[in-house]
């Protein structure tokens, strides 16, 4: 019985299932989820990257959570002066250099990440010898890129089976990195959230005047929430006095050597259990991915503040959360309107354009 309730209420907290007791039953969402044969969380991400027009990036995404090992290879990073560094060592530079660049060009998700190499990968129409070449550029395994591959071809054909078919309009947002870093907040939040302490600013003085100094990927803490059941971890000091476990980002994930967030909250897919608690990945979250995806809203008016599933705090001002509530209404208006008529093409909507554009430019 205990398992059977930790499932419904992770069910609930994924908007599959409707909150409250007595008669339970699946939401617009849920309906659309028990036609995807995946884990809840994967076949969210299909969803939400179908209706926010990123569908082949939340594709790779979704493969690439299911396939269980990260087609990226390990490559050392040792700093070598020109006159030490071997053909080699020259090598692993390059491989770093551009997986950095790909890294920045996407923001801090290793989501992002994967679906951005996936998909150039997959593009490449010329051949395995050219998919190779591509993949000895990003240090790639080839095989693990195939792997990712057949599980798109399955997702897909699930997708499809949906109504949420492949076409122009469908991934007409698949190199608009925010929406698909929302797409990613969509899948994982609340339940996998991660809460970002950064230390007290530090500045340094100049000629224009005191300038705020670059962030300490070390310096930082990670947070998520643990059952509060679970006596082993002490209660964490805030205002929601939730309890909280500080957890540690895992060497293999690109947010590793990441000093600074924009916004402090992140969204994580694989936790392992080691020497500590690591996250293997990691995606950075936006205002408004939280405020719309990221779980039950508390409009404080009297505060100035949203409360997003009792955790997140985002000052914002009562008309916000109205206009997001109501968002919210019409998404599940939209996906309810999809069961009956699977023909029905979502992301060609006014309200899901209205959407993605306010994650695009994060409400400006």
């Amino acid at each position: 019985k205990t398992s059977i309730d930790a499932a419904i209420f992770s069910l609930q907290r994924l908007g599959a299932v409707t909150s409250g007791e007595g008669n339970r039953s699946l939401t617009p969402l849920g309906l659309h989820l028990a036609g995807i044969p995946a884990p809840p969380t994967v076949g969210k991400m299909l969803i939400m990257g179908s209706i926010l027009g990123c569908r082949s990036a939340g594709l790779a995404m979704a493969a690439g959570m299911s396939v269980g090992r990260s087609p990226f290879l390990r490559i050392d990073n040792q700093t070598k002066s020109e006159e030490e560094e071997s053909m080699e060592d020259m090598k692993r530079r390059i491989v770093l250099e551009e997986r950095d660049a790909l890294f920045k060009s996407v923001g801090n998700s290793d989501h992002a990440m994967l679906a951005a190499a996936f998909l150039t990968w997959d593009s490449i129409q010329t051949g395995a010898s050219d998919r190779k070449r591509y993949c000895e550029k990003l240090g790639l395994s080839f095989n693990g890129m195939r792997d990712i591959k057949q599980l798109v071809k399955q997702l897909d054909s699930s997708l499809g089976s949906l109504g949420y078919v492949a076409n122009a309009e469908a991934d007409r947002n698949d190199n608009s990195w925010r929406i698909v870093r929302a797409c990613a907040t969509a899948a994982l939040a609340p339940s996998q959230l991660v809460q970002v302490h950064r230390p007290v600013a530090k500045y340094t003085d100049t000629s224009g005047g005191a300038v705020e100094k670059d962030g300490v990927a070390k310096e930082l803490k990670f947070f998520i929430r643990i059952d509060p059941t679970d006596d082993t971890v002490e209660e964490q000091q805030g205002s929601n006095e939730k309890r909280a476990e500080q957890v540690f980002m895992h060497p293999s994930s690109f947010n590793f050597s990441i000093g600074n967030y924009s916004c402090p909250w992140l969204v994580y897919h694989e936790l392992v259990r080691t020497s500590k608690a690591f996250l293997r990945d990691a995606t950075e979250c936006s205002a408004y991915s939280l405020l719309l995806f990221g779980g039950k809203l508390e409009v404080q008016a009297s505060k100035g503040l949203i409360l997003i599933d009792d955790w997140v705090q985002l000052a914002a001002n009562a008309r916000i959360g109205a206009l997001i509530g109501g968002l919210r209404r019409k998404m599940d208006e939209l996906l309810a309107k999809k069961v009956e008529d699977p023909s029905v093409d979502l992301c060609h909507t006014v309200e899901m354009k209205l959407i993605t554009n306010l994650l695009r430019n994060d409400g400006l």
